[in-house]
């Protein structure tokens, strides 16, 4: 089967929509990172380090559970 001739159910629009807001929410923790960097504030670098990684721990879940088989 081919990119063609598969047909796009549920998941595939699931994972589309979710991996674009994973994308979004990770590029607004990059540019949360380098301003706490820039500004000398650690608490902020350390806040969206670690949304960041909260953030892809949630994304790679949710993946996951998409393509779940029944």
């Amino acid at each position: 089967m081919n990119a063609t001739s598969q047909t796009r159910d549920h998941r595939y629009y699931a994972n589309r929509v979710m991996w674009i807001g994973f994308s979004l929410a990770l590029a607004a923790m990059v540019a949360l990172f380098i301003a706490g960097i820039v500004r000398g504030n650690a608490g902020m670098a350390v806040m969206a380090s670690t949304t960041a990684v909260l953030l892809g721990a949630a994304g790679a879940s949710t993946h996951v559970a998409i393509n779940k088989k029944k």
